[in-house]
């Protein structure tokens, strides 16, 4: 009976002491955009949880994808970028910008993205629709933070709200 009760409470504390690695109660994305003159590009790092993205994959048809395995059958970084193309668009100076795959990382419960938009001479305005997994949570928070003037700016979108504006 003891050891019963030993492995039942051992169960619960090893479910309880490690269900945060499994889940998180807010669903959100961080992306930053650095405006580099010296090389006329926009650098965009995003940070996205890896179950939110490696969910939304396998819900467009890859039900058996797992992000950091190295045996996978799918070409992961491919799949990550059309989703991101899917639901991030960029305007620069009213010239929708052609995004290039710079790479991805995964760090433990983050997939890092890498992306680049090329050839920005001048820089006006941007147009930015970030709509990241909007149609698999409801809570989704974007934050995108842009580092392209004197003076740092940050746009958060959600849904219903999901596009806005930069002018310098």
């Amino acid at each position: 009976l003891i050891m019963i009760y030993n492995i039942k409470l051992f169960i619960i504390v090893y479910i309880v002491s490690h269900l945060p690695i499994y889940c998180h109660s807010f669903h959100a994305s961080i992306s930053s955009f650095d405006c580099k003159k010296n090389t006329s590009t926009i650098e965009i790092t995003m940070k996205l949880f890896t179950d939110d993205i490696e969910y939304a994959l396998r819900s467009l048809g890859n039900p058996e994808l797992v992000l950091d395995s190295t045996t996978s059958s799918y070409n992961i970084d491919s799949l990550i970028f059309s989703y991101i193309k899917m639901n991030l668009f960029l305007s620069v100076n009213n010239n929708n910008a052609e995004f290039l795959w710079i790479g991805k990382e995964i760090d433990n419960d983050i997939t890092w993205c890498y992306l680049e938009v090329q050839n920005i001479d001048e820089l006006f305005e941007l147009k930015i629709k970030n709509s990241l997994l909007f149609s698999f949570f409801d809570d989704q928070l974007n934050i995108c933070h842009f580092y392209c003037s004197d003076k740092p700016e940050t746009l958060m979108f959600h849904s219903g709200q999901d596009s806005g504006e930069l002018k310098f």
